[in-house]
């Protein structure tokens, strides 16, 4: 076996928008054969376990810290003394590193997580670093056995333990880019605080007071999933838990105020005062802006504290508002998610709402957001609806509650907020759609084509179907909600975006979308709609 000294690895790829593809080159420099190796290293992104030429193993190291083991496999296990194997992944950007370009190990590689300081390759310009098993060299140790030595990581960062009690913080499930991601203000000040499950317990005592059944943060996740109001449109690692309980938090903050009664200034009048001020304004304000009766079901039901401390929790606090939680879903074609998500953001002085960042000027596409539009969004947070349709007539307070018990011990089930839509048959629809693309290692680029066969155009159209494969990184022309069923299947529906938005009569319009294979498909060639649908699924449209 050649001794691990011997090898060196070569790190390359290409950066793509939210994502990349990394190509190792590893080289064997010894004159012995090698049959079996392993590399370890530690990084911010999310790999996708569907690898070639290597296993991809994973554990999470909280605050958005990830230990990757990668052993050669198949035709990848072995490499012939002097020679090289060629092996990759794709990975999912859990920092910014850019919508094109090339991929270098420092960006694939945690910063500061280098046991060595005698060698230099971590600081070379060329993209190659040498291992031994004993050193951790840019971050990244690298063994010529099935064996990896784990004693020689220092690991700078670690999973946190609950802040108090029965409470954890938010950061337990990853941290991205810093609290306030470009300000230079320290992170918790003006009486600002983390985020934490104390914010679910305020979440379902808001939904018990509308007559709503208590979910556990992962449905709340998957809800924003869903809906279109992430970076990504697959989770990863922890991203259901910890996007749930931001949106939970979000929802919590604003759902409360009567639509009647809704203005913008309440919510920072209202987070100063918590964070500043006194628990009896802040029941005031309640009383005087929210729904009839919920002050006192705050008091009733022992639920007064979690929500005031809930309104003192910061946005931006463990990166998520940026890093997991920042959604391109399209409001009144003058903002995005994002921006609405910006009310709860407050100026330095918390003397205003929908501010950006930390910095003194407004997230100025929000204001031009219908407030109508704004409690809407909010209170399909706490309804679990469609962030873009009316809530207002599913957000009714029931007639007759009852206690409700606020307890840290919350649901846990994954389940999913709604069932699926009932949908047609593509069968006599004025859409005719072909599908076609093209094949690659661990993966394909659909083309999904629409015909619009009427004599009208057709706006907001969506389609539907089931699929074995897994959608990857970003679309185009279309926006695509997953729901992830039993037995590793996925449902998508695929919806009319942007330019992708209306076919007019007689055109035709193709949109497309990246996936990774969960079924065996060849490493090149052509994409059909056979090798895309599940078995027995078909395309229907919506």
């Amino acid at each position: 076996m050649a001794p691990s000294e011997s090898l060196q690895t070569t790190i390359g790829g290409d950066l793509w928008w939210g994502g990349f593809t990394a190509d190792l080159a590893i080289t064997n420099t010894s004159d012995q054969d090698l049959d079996g190796w392993t590399i370890s290293f530690i990084s911010r992104h999310q790999l996708d376990p569907n690898a070639w030429g290597v296993a991809l193993a994973s554990e999470s190291l909280g605050n958005g810290l990830t230990r990757y083991t990668l052993s050669g496999t198949g035709w990848g296990s072995r490499i012939p003394a002097g020679g090289t194997v060629n092996v990759g992944f794709n990975g999912t950007q859990g920092t910014e590193l850019g919508r094109e370009g090339s991929l270098t190990a420092q960006m694939l590689i945690a910063e500061g997580l280098t046991s060595s300081s005698n060698d230099t390759a971590g600081t070379q310009s060329a993209m190659s670093v040498a291992q031994t098993s004993s050193e951790s060299v840019g971050g990244m140790s690298m063994a010529a056995s099935g064996t990896v030595d784990h004693d020689s990581h220092q690991h700078s960062m670690s999973r946190r333990s609950p802040v108090s009690g029965t409470y954890t913080d938010i950061t337990s499930w990853g941290s991205f880019h810093g609290s306030n991601h470009n300000s230079e203000h320290d992170e918790l000040v003006g009486g600002r605080t983390a985020i934490t499950t104390e914010a679910m317990e305020a979440y379902n005592g808001l939904r018990a007071f509308s007559g709503l059944e208590a979910v556990g943060i992962e449905a709340v996740g998957e809800w924003a999933f869903a809906n279109g109001l992430t970076n990504n449109s697959q989770a990863w690692g922890d991203d259901t838990k910890g996007v749930g309980l931001w949106y939970a938090m979000q929802g919590a903050k604003v759902g409360w105020i009567a639509d009647e009664a809704y203005n913008p200034q309440i919510l920072a009048d209202i987070q100063r005062t918590a964070r500043q001020g006194s628990a009896d304004t802040v029941m005031a304000m309640v009383r005087e802006f929210g729904h009839q009766g919920f002050a006192d079901h705050l008091e009733q039901n022992g639920l007064k504290d979690a929500f005031i401390n809930t309104l003192k929790m910061e946005p931006h606090y463990g990166g998520w508002m940026h890093g997991r939680t920042h959604g391109f879903l399209d409001i009144e074609g003058v903002a995005i998610a994002h921006d609405i998500n910006h009310l709860t953001v407050l100026g330095w002085d918390q003397s205003q709402p929908f501010m950006n960042d930390t910095f003194d000027w407004p997230q100025w596409p929000a204001l031009d957001v219908s407030d109508q539009t704004v409690i809407n969004y909010y209170q399909g947070i706490v309804a679990l609806g469609d962030p873009l349709s009316k809530n207002l007539e599913e957000f009714v307070v029931a007639a007759d509650r009852g206690p409700v018990i606020a307890s840290a011990q919350l649901p846990t089930d994954s389940a999913s907020a709604s069932s699926p839509a009932a949908v047609d048959p593509l069968i006599g629809a004025p859409l005719e759609v072909a599908v076609a693309g093209d094949l690659w290692w661990g993966g394909f680029t659909a083309e999904v084509t629409v015909t619009n066969q009427s004599g009208q155009q057709i706006n907001d159209w969506t389609l539907s179907f089931t699929s074995n494969h897994r959608f990857y990184g970003e679309s185009w022309g279309v926006d695509i909600a997953t729901e992830q069923l039993e037995g590793n299947l996925y449902r998508y529906e695929l919806s009319g975006a942007d330019w992708g938005a209306s076919v007019a009569a007689g055109q035709s319009l193709t949109v497309g979308f990246n996936a990774m294979a969960g079924t065996e498909l060849e490493r090149n060639g052509a994409l059909n709609e056979a090798m895309l649908l599940a078995p027995g699924s078909q395309i229907t449209q919506i």
